[in-house]
């Protein structure tokens, strides 16, 4: 059964595009995992400032492997420089 992984994420006024340009550099990293089947970032229409990233993987499993990866945590540490408060992460299911 699949999983979706869902990052909320509340960037400081005027430094969207850097975290953007980390969440893509982000994205080039984690596309050779093992179990990513797919994601997209999102921005709200209403508040520029809060960006949404979305993956698949295949199992929690592939997700926590990916969450421990050195090469993630070190661009995930510039990427909470940018940020006004933690991350709020969601892993969900369908049923």
């Amino acid at each position: 059964m699949t999983v979706k992984v869902l990052i909320e994420r509340h960037v400081e006024k005027g430094k969207e595009g850097y975290l953007i340009e980390l969440l893509n550099k982000l994205r080039t990293e984690l596309i050779s995992q093992p179990g990513y089947v797919s994601g997209e970032l999102l921005q709200s229409i209403e508040d520029k400032s809060n960006i949404f990233a979305l993956s698949t993987w295949l199992s929690e499993l592939d997700w926590k492997s990916w969450e421990g990866n050195p090469s993630r945590l070190e661009i995930e540490s510039k990427i909470e420089s940018l940020l006004t408060e933690p991350p709020k992460l969601t892993i969900a299911t369908s049923f």
